[in-house]
């Protein structure tokens, strides 16, 4: 009995791992709105799931430098409970910082955010960047605004870049500052990056040990296990 016993223990903490397969990230401090400024996400290999972090009137658009898996189809949408922004919009980038597609409104009848399914799925796994900011607060390039404004009706218009920067790298963003507020961003599609994905230039970006430190306190609690269960007669 006792043999068996150590069996089952042993079969539960090698399938443990597979248990953890999706985490959630939260900004601890501002991310910026640059590619020189924008939050890595840390490395890892699990599925990420959500991103949540706040809008202020002196930080209004947050950059993420994010990594999608290939072959899987990406998705991003905001939520107002948790959160309190009222008003987001969402834009992608690609690694250059080129835009890909954006949003305002989900639908008529919410003025939550989304990059739907369908609408983009990478062939192969690597670096983009997701931006998030009030309404009417827009990326630009070097010649002006990358993606148009959205139109009011329909609504739920997914852009492609249309602006006179369409076809630019991401510099800034810009306009009226009409929103603040804590939000959340559900993902599909989205791994947490690789360290190879994530550029020795980046040092001096706002690279968190989420994933890190995650790992280090799994680790830890099965070490404690062990001897727990390695002091049993």
């Amino acid at each position: 009995m006792k043999n068996f016993a150590w069996k089952t223990v042993i079969f539960a903490l090698v399938l443990l791992p597979t248990q953890v397969k999706a985490v959630s990230f939260t900004q601890t401090k501002e991310a910026g709105e640059t590619l020189t400024t924008a939050q890595v996400i840390p490395s890892g290999s699990l599925s990420l799931e959500s991103i949540s972090g706040t809008i202020s009137q002196t930080n209004p658009a947050n950059l993420f430098q994010i990594y999608l898996t290939g072959g899987k189809t990406f998705s991003a949408t905001t939520k107002i409970n948790p959160g309190s922004l009222a008003d987001p919009q969402l834009f992608l980038f690609d690694s250059n910082g080129k835009g890909i597609y954006a949003n305002d409104d989900e639908s008529p009848n919410t003025k939550q955010a989304t990059l739907p399914k369908g609408e983009f799925s990478p062939s192969n796994p690597g670096i983009y960047y997701l931006g998030i900011s009030g309404f009417d607060y827009d990326p630009v390039g070097s010649k002006g605004k990358i993606f148009s404004d959205f139109p009011d009706v329909p609504f739920q218009t997914v852009l492609k870049p249309s602006g006179i920067g369409d076809g630019f790298q991401l510099e800034e963003f810009d306009g009226l500052i009409l929103d603040s507020g804590s939000y959340t961003i559900t993902l599909t599609g989205v791994q947490t990056a690789s360290a190879k994905a994530i550029p020795e230039a980046s040092s001096g970006l706002g690279l968190l040990a989420f994933g890190v430190l995650s790992t280090g306190a799994i680790a830890s609690r099965r070490r404690q296990r062990g001897r727990t269960i390695n002091g049993i007669s």
